[in-house]
This record gives C-alpha cells, structure tokens and sequence, in this order.
C-alpha cells in the first residue's frame, strides 16, 4: 500500500520536500544529508538496488538537478559538494519559486509520505532579519526606497560581510535573506535584495535586474 501511495510522487517532488524539512529555506543542505532524508521518507526510491537498508546519494542528487531547471520551476539553487568550485559553496537552498511550490504542494506530498515538522532554526531566521534591520543600508532603503544612497561598505556591512567579499559570498548571502523572507512573508527584506541586485549587479556578476524576481 506504501509503495502504491509513493508511486504518486516523483523523486523531484521527495527532493524538494525533504530539502525543506531540513530547513533548505534559510540555509544550505549538504547533499549527502539530502539523500538520507530522502530514504527515510522512500526507502524505496532513494536506496540501493541489492542492498535496500542503504541509502543512495545518486537518486537526490540527479532530482536535485533536475528541481533546478527552469523547466522544472527553478525550485533549488545550489549544486554538489564535489562539483563545487569555490569552498564557502555547495548544498542546497531553496529559491523564492520552491518555498511557493512548497506551500502549494505540500499537503499534497504529506497525503502520501505523512506529515513531517520541519528543522529549520526560526530563531536563527530572525536573527539573520534583526542583523539586516539594525543596518545602515536598509535603514536607508526603508526610508529613501529606491533612491536609497547606499556605498558599497553600508551594502556589505547589511549583509554581514567586508568589502572584500567575494561575489559568491555576497550572492550567496543575498540568495539566504530573500529564502528567509519568502518563507516568513517579509515583502520589505525581498524588495530591498531586489534593489541590491540592481544597484550592486557590478559587484554580483549579473546584468542590472532582479534576478529574485525570476527565480
């Protein structure tokens, strides 16, 4: 009867599921840990072919990857371990689009899998929200919006970061605040990112846009 009720969901759907359980919205998820909530939701689809009581990283990892194409829905950022190609980079993060496909689907996976209470450390969310609002930068754009003059110090001090960060550290960060938020309904800390990857895209890499608003 199990197997039936799990045949009604895809590995993407597992994925992305287990991704949040472990708190993918505010954070990144090592693949690996990944994989092990997956067999423990589907011991089936996510373990061995001959030796069933183990779990196999193969099957997350390529749902992963999959959950990350636009074709998909853009649901994750992030890539593995060992295709990562700069150290402070590698698991798993939750974009605006899968914490939206989340609420819109997980009562859905829960038919079949049950309900799970996710891991996420809320107090470690807001922590990450106090440390942005007690800044100068935001501050600015609270009260200015999109005229804020903001130096490049005050945009790496809001994002906890020095002025010599690499742009994958300050992509990085920024992809975290507006996960959070989305999960926690700031529209204020979404806006405000939005604005960053304007304002700042020669420091991101990115052409002037809103990269948050695609993804």
């Amino acid at each position: 009867m199990k197997e039936q009720k799990l045949d009604k969901l895809s590995a993407v759907d597992i994925a992305v599921y287990a991704l949040y359980l472990l708190g993918g919205w505010q954070k990144r998820i090592h693949t690996e840990d990944i994989a092990l909530k997956c067999f423990e939701l589907a011991p089936s689809k996510f373990s061995w072919v001959k030796y069933t009581s183990y779990p196999d990283i193969a099957p997350a990892r390529f749902a992963l990857e999959a959950a990350k194409k636009p074709k998909y829905g853009a649901l994750v950022k992030g890539e593995s371990e060992r295709k990562r190609t700069v150290k402070s980079v590698g698991g798993w993060l939750l974009t605006a689009e899968g914490i939206k496909w989340i609420k819109e689907h997980k009562s859905r996976i829960e038919k079949y899998l049950g309900k799970y209470k996710p891991t996420g450390d809320r107090l470690e969310a807001d922590r990450k929200l106090k440390e942005l609002l007690r800044s100068v930068a935001f501050k600015k754009f609270r009260e200015h919006g999109e005229k804020a003059e903001i130096s490049h110090a005050e945009f790496a001090e809001s994002l906890v970061c020095t002025v010599n960060a690499r742009t994958e550290v300050l992509n990085a960060r920024l992809d975290r605040l507006y996960s959070i938020a989305e999960e926690l309904g700031k529209e204020e800390v979404k806006m405000y990112v939005n604005f960053c990857r304007k304002k700042f895209a020669f420091l991101l890499g990115e052409k002037r846009g809103e990269r948050n608003a695609k993804v």
